[in-house]
């Protein structure tokens, strides 16, 4: 490091140019750091929506040495490149295993090899029964760097109204009897709403915004909003073990769709569910 001292100044004055020029200095140092904490922030929250699907090309550093060489670069050195690419890789491996990321490192395949890749990618997720979405929220949780997230998602299908769907969640041997008693309480909620037993004695249509199951257990709340022909489904968890309870508890909130909402909702042919689960975690690690 080199210091210039002004001959024209005293020792006292050439000390506070260099006090005034690291107080600016860290002032950019905190602004950096704080915009990287923002940035990794603003990346988790985008992360923990399980329908957002991140694809990341990797290549190796000679290749980016090699495009160096031949652009240049009016911002950074190789040096700094080097750096960055380290920060780059370090902050890759805190992500590169959740289900929703899907990492692409240099190799000797094709552009076609790696669309390829990346169609198989996306198809599969589409094609996510709900207990496979739940299976993703657990790996989420064994990968990821905290012990707790909120976890957001999204799916939604048809509704099978010809016959009911097969009741092997409400035999769970952990879980069926809590199943079964939020079945009956949300399906008489449906029953009296639709009969006009409640507060304003009006019996609701198929426009109503009122067959809301709501409890302080870990399925914290259940809305059904029949619009049009599709169902509208928000549900909310209060508290999720991620590895004991993601699968069966979505396979249950995809069963309630089908058993209520083919029996109660006869103008819906489809259904549109969003779920938040503000305590995904995992119980060990909590």
């Amino acid at each position: 490091m080199k210091i210039i001292l002004k001959l024209n100044k005293t020792v006292q004055e050439n000390a506070a140019i260099y006090f005034e020029k690291a107080k600016k200095a860290k002032k950019k140092l905190d602004g950096a750091l704080e915009a990287i904490e923002r940035s990794r922030k603003n990346l988790e929250k985008e992360l923990c929506n399980l329908n957002n699907k991140f694809i990341v090309l990797m290549p190796s550093f000679d290749t980016i040495k090699k495009r160096y060489e031949e652009r240049g670069d009016e911002i950074q050195t190789l040096e700094s490149l080097r750096s960055l690419y380290k920060i780059f890789n370090e902050e890759l491996s805190l992500i590169k295993d959740l289900p929703n990321v899907f990492v692409i490192r240099e190799s000797s395949v094709s552009v076609v090899g790696i669309t390829r890749q990346v169609f198989d990618f996306l198809e599969a997720h589409e094609s996510k029964t709900p207990a496979m979405i739940g299976a993703d929220i657990s790996k989420f949780l064994r990968n990821a760097v905290k012990n707790e997230y909120v976890i957001d998602l999204s799916f939604s299908g048809k509704i099978e109204k010809d016959e009911d769907p097969p009741e092997d969640i409400l035999k769970d041997e952990h879980e069926g009897h809590y199943y079964t008693e939020i079945l009956w309480e949300f399906e008489n909620i449906i029953k009296k709403e639709l009969a006009g037993i409640n507060p304003y004695n009006q019996p609701q249509d198929m426009s109503s915004r009122r067959f809301y199951y709501s409890s302080d257990s870990c399925i914290s709340s259940i809305h059904f909003m029949p619009r049009n022909d599709v169902l509208r489904c928000c549900v909310c968890f209060r508290s999720t073990d991620s590895v004991k309870n993601a699968d069966i508890d979505l396979s249950f909130v995809d069963y309630l769709i089908h058993k209520l909402g083919g029996k109660y909702f006869y103008n819906c042919n489809t259904h549109d569910t969003m779920i938040r689960m503000n305590s995904a975690h995992i119980r060990d690690r909590v």
